[in-house]
């Protein structure tokens, strides 16, 4: 069990804090005691441009020397672009991901056209590891520091929740072991955490697994019937309304206390989640912090 969390959106989409930089990428920085009582500093995922990245963190005041790990919620460029560099600042700490994180991703539209996916040129495990970084694979849940969990591979068991093809149309192909196959975004994984006093907080990259798949996995790995807390992605971007009020009303069966989507959520969906949990949604943006023991308004201030 962890205390005294502190998380901090260093890089979304939204920017509603006077001097920051927004993009289309998701960083956060969370703070906190372990479950021995030590001072903890983690970082999940590295954003989408370096620049307004590194901007935010000077202006926040942010201080990355000495990160105990950096978790990569999955391959995409929008997660990892900054992955060395962070390293960097750490002076070195451990980089956990999926093993299909790091694989070549290719979209190929319908024409045939192909342009490269996947974590930017220069951010993958060699460049990591010649920065100081230590990379660690796996598809299984791991303990990154004592009471901070990555949820591993997701089980995708509902009935609902897919993998949403891209807009416009067209393929999305990952190479695994010299095959180019379909991909299903497999490497998507989240964090997740006892906090004392609160319960279960669930901080997620963009959730492709789907938000409730997600939310059920940290269910059953931790053995909760409820959740305090779910911060982050929730990839309901270009879905409809049905399929919205079908994961809020799934994810209401946990009783959170606090909802903040952000990143690849959407506006329809953000208006949809806020009519659908009320005083218990906040919306995220770059800057924002959320506290153990504080209840953030559900707008901006």
């Amino acid at each position: 069990m962890i205390s005294e969390l502190v998380v901090t959106t260093i890089a979304d989409n939204l920017v509603l804090k006077p001097g920051l930089w927004g993009q289309w990428g998701l960083s956060y920085l969370l703070e906190f005691k372990d479950s021995k009582g030590e001072k903890r500093k983690v970082l999940f995922d590295t954003a989408n441009d370096q620049t307004p990245f590194l901007y935010n963190i000077e202006q926040l005041e942010l201080d990355l020397e000495d990160l105990d790990a950096i978790v990569i919620s999955h391959g995409h460029s929008d997660h990892t672009v900054a992955n060395v560099e962070a390293v960097e600042m750490a002076g070195g700490c451990p980089v956990y991901a999926h093993p299909h994180c790091f694989l070549p991703r290719f979209y190929e539209s319908k024409d045939g056209k192909r342009t490269r996916g996947g974590v930017p040129e220069g951010q993958g495990i060699a460049e990591i590891e010649a920065a100081g970084g230590q990379v660690i694979l796996s598809a299984d849940p791991v303990e990154v520091v004592p009471g901070l969990w990555t949820t591993g591979q997701v089980p995708r068991i509902n009935d609902f929740e897919k993998v949403s093809q891209p807009m416009g149309g067209g393929r999305r192909i990952v190479v695994v072991d010299g095959d180019e196959v379909d991909d299903y975004i497999l490497c998507d994984q989240s964090l997740w955490m006892d906090v004392k006093g609160e319960g279960c907080w669930v901080i997620t990259g963009c959730a492709h697994s789907g938000p409730v798949n997600t939310v059920n996995h940290v269910a059953q790995l931790g053995g909760y019937k409820e959740i305090y807390a779910y911060i982050g992605g929730t990839h309901l971007v270009g879905r409809d309304e049905n399929y919205i009020l079908r994961t809020a009303r799934e994810l209401e069966k946990f009783e959170p206390k606090l909802f903040s989507p952000c990143h690849c959520t959407g506006f329809n969906a953000m208006s949809i989640l806020h009519r659908e949990f009320g005083d218990r949604f906040a919306v995220n943006y770059c800057g924002r912090v959320f506290k153990t023991g504080e209840k953030p308004s559900p707008m901006v201030f």
